[in-house]
């Protein structure tokens, strides 16, 4: 359920001012008896740029374990850190960049001395094209056997372009703004897969890179796992072992959260009416498209793109 009060918040003893802080920059969701969601907080574009200080300044919340439904890249600039992923300590150095995929548990080191900045952003927001869309799903820095790897990256490079993108955020929003950022944050997240690939070769031939690319493919024909298992040749146990061990989702879920990503793209970025977005995505009739997504998203295809007009 949404917190709708601070009650929770005010537990961890955290000042007023610091809450509202929080609130400014995430939604917090949480089921009862399990780990803390940060949603994205709703904003024009969904990336954004941080001083690392704002975790160091809020210690009783982020280094707690918690989930964060977005990507977050980590740059320092100077010190060390130690991040708590998903069981796994994980060092980082001045001069490295650690990315941390949506979904996974983290605790975030809020005790030794380092500075840098934090990038936030969706998947939505970057898979404007298609091949944005693949680059999450077969980039080296995002293969969970390379996952949450460290990775150095010239300082120049990286201080240069995250500053373009915290000078184009600041900017009043305009048409340009989302692309522009969007190239910024594409050549950042390019710069550490050329580093990563540099020192790792890719890995190409796993079972979990092989059903993304399959989704990618057939996702707008066929949405059950079984079309999947007989396509891979593999039986469900396996497919389902391997794709829960990389994304932490079921195939069916994987699939349903990918063409709801594409419904989104095409609700916000296409004129395209929800009766053609419909038949698009491969839904017969327009009100099974709209019980469909308004099952994944608790809102209705409409209401999905009032919300992203300005």
């Amino acid at each position: 359920m949404k917190i709708d009060n601070w009650s929770y918040l005010y537990s961890f003893k955290i000042p007023s001012y610091k809450i509202k802080r929080i609130f400014h920059y995430f939604c917090i969701s949480m089921e009862k008896n399990s780990i803390r969601v940060f949603d994205f907080k709703v904003l024009p574009i969904e990336v954004e740029v941080k001083e690392l200080a704002f975790v160091k300044e809020l210690p009783k919340l982020f280094r707690h374990p918690h989930r964060a439904a977005f990507y977050q890249i980590i740059w320092l600039s100077e010190g060390s850190a130690i991040f708590r992923i998903d069981f796994q300590k994980i060092t980082i150095q001045a001069n490295e960049i650690l990315i941390i995929s949506s979904g996974q548990v983290c605790e975030f080191d809020t005790i030794s001395d380092y500075s840098g900045k934090i990038i936030l952003f969706t998947s939505s927001f970057f898979s404007i094209s298609e091949l944005d869309t693949s680059f999450l799903h077969i980039a080296e820095i995002l293969n969970p056997i390379n996952l949450n790897k460290t990775v150095p990256i010239s300082p120049t490079l990286a201080g240069s372009l995250i500053a373009l993108l915290e000078e184009e955020l600041e900017r009043p929003t305009d048409y340009f703004q989302a692309e522009i950022a969007h190239s910024y944050l594409r050549a950042i997240l390019l710069g550490a897969e050329r580093c990563l690939t540099t020192a790792y070769p890719p890995v190409t031939d796993h079972i979990g890179r092989m059903f993304y690319n399959a989704v990618e493919k057939y996702f707008k024909e066929n949405r059950n796992t079984e079309f999947y298992v007989n396509l891979l040749g593999i039986n469900e146990k396996t497919l389902c072992k391997e794709v829960k061990k990389l994304t932490g989702k079921t195939p069916k879920v994987y699939i349903d959260s990918r063409t709801i990503l594409e419904a989104k793209r095409l609700l916000a970025y296409s004129t395209l009416s929800v009766k053609e977005i419909g038949f698009e995505l491969g839904f017969d009739e327009p009100t099974n498209f709209n019980k469909y997504f308004r099952k994944h998203t608790q809102i209705t295809p409409i209401q999905f793109r009032n919300s992203t007009k300005r």
